[in-house]
């Protein structure tokens, strides 16, 4: 185990040289939208890295006394502990000549078929890889609302953060799964679209501003509506009247007499408030995208369907074709993967990593990766996992290697071999001296002694 001078140097260095690696991310100049948001995603999942690694600098120093003893022992012994270190790497590295080093940072310097085909099912094909949203769904569920107005699709994209369709109806189950679904599309969208947009910072000031404007039974949009009864009225002179009717006056009594249900019914009618509030902060965020997918959505309504046809199949030719938006093709004899810049990694880089070399796993149905890294680091992933389970195999470490299905078979047989015949030798493991000094195992002395031979 490392000393904790060493952990602390190697996670600063790791933070430094992720940083650096978020800085040449940022300095290239990426033309395709495509690029630019699986660099993005690359840059968030480095700062998570980055994240992880201080969170392990700061459990570090919470360890009181560790470091300053250690570093107290080092400025004693001097040389001394120096060279006992030095011998220790130089050991290391001789019981491990051919261990090869992986910056953490490496990983994120190329797109790989992974990254593109993980964006392509990452977005649906409204979204057009994050360019618009896509709100089908949630329209669908407004139309089913009760007292919902009959919106278009266009309209409902102008309307849906609006407070005339945004009206409170705190016992109606589907309104408040109608905003849930509305916050977490766009918290999703968020993470897909936006991987580095701050949204627990925007939640925040969002909580914060709610809690200033907000005040218990104002709600401008609900003019008409009776929170005592839970009801919506169409006009004034029938709202007056239930207000002055029996069973409204009722309502009031009795939950002037029930202080926790009023209690209960101001915390519902915050939280009905807040997923409201939240919606219409998340809307106006992406003000700009919901603006160009109403855009795009009234461009393809005026289309035909030829039109549309043709466009689809241009959109195909595009992706499928990779190519560069001046219309340039990039000269690549090799078929190496492609870098940030939609031009191929360098040669030196592909022997590296061991790109050369294709592995082949016949339990994930003959697929192919690309490297050793690529093809060790499959053994852990979900795919692999389900396939060895269809198999009524676990997917333990001893399996781990093993790409064939009669290969893991035959482990497997043997290890339960091995299991039972250690349950059958439990008997003969252990051993009993007779008074005489005579020495048997546990089954012949068990048997001799209800004999009474012994």
């Amino acid at each position: 185990m490392d000393s904790i001078v060493e952990q602390q140097r190697q996670a600063h260095e790791d933070v430094e040289r992720m940083e650096q690696a978020i800085v040449d991310l940022m300095l290239q100049n990426l033309t395709k939208h495509r690029y630019r948001l699986i660099r993005e995603q690359k840059i968030n999942e480095l700062l998570e890295q980055i994240q992880m690694r201080s969170q392990v600098l700061l459990d570090l120093e919470k360890v009181e006394g560790l470091g300053s003893k250690e570093s107290a022992r080092m400025e004693e012994r001097g040389f001394d502990e120096f060279y006992d270190r030095l011998n220790d790497i130089r050991s290391y590295h001789y019981r491990n000549p051919d261990l090869m080093v992986r910056p953490p940072e490496m990983e994120y310097t190329f797109i790989d078929e992974d990254d593109e085909h993980k964006l392509e099912t990452m977005f649906s094909g409204e979204e057009k890889f994050g360019r618009y949203v896509d709100l089908n769904e949630q329209h669908d569920m407004y139309l089913n609302l009760k007292d919902a107005q009959r919106l278009t699709y266009l309209e409902y994209l102008s309307e849906f953060a609006a407070d005339s369709a945004l009206s409170s109806r705190r016992k109606d189950k589907q309104y408040e799964e109608y905003l849930d679904s509305l916050n977490q599309y766009f918290e999703g969208y968020f993470a897909r679209a936006m991987p580095l947009f701050n949204l627990p910072k925007a939640r925040r000031e969002a909580q914060e501003a709610f809690d200033k404007e907000y005040k218990p039974g104002s709600d401008s949009s609900n003019l008409l509506f009776c929170s005592v009864c839970q009801r919506q009225f169409e006009k004034q002179t029938t709202l007056s009247a239930h207000m002055n009717s029996r069973k409204h006056q009722k309502a009031v009594q009795r939950l002037q007499t029930e202080p926790m249900a009023v209690n209960q019914r101001i915390e519902q009618d915050r939280q009905l408030a807040w997923r409201k509030y939240l919606v219409q902060t998340y809307a106006k965020i992406l003000e700009d995208r919901i603006k160009d997918t109403r855009a795009n959505v009234e461009r393809r309504q005026a289309l035909t369907d030829e039109e549309r046809q043709r466009e689809l199949q241009d959109e195909e030719v595009s992706i499928d074709g990779d190519a560069d938006d001046a219309g340039e093709q990039t000269y690549n004899p090799l078929n190496l993967p492609l870098g940030w810049d939609g031009k191929p990694i360098p040669f030196w880089l592909y022997k590296l990593h061991g790109l050369g070399v294709k592995f082949t796993c016949e339990i994930c149905g003959n697929s192919v990766y690309r490297g050793r890294k690529a093809y060790e680091r499959h053994f852990q992933e979900s795919r692999h996992a389900t396939n060895m389970r269809r198999l009524g195999l676990p997917n333990t470490k001893q399996f781990h290697g093993i790409s064939s299905i009669e290969e893991a078979l035959a482990l497997w047989q043997r290890v339960e071999q091995e299991a039972k015949q250690n349950e059958v030798n439990v008997d003969t493991f252990e051993e009993y001296e007779d008074s005489e000094g005579n020495v048997f195992n546990k089954k012949t002395f068990m048997d001799l002694k209800r004999q009474g031979l012994i």
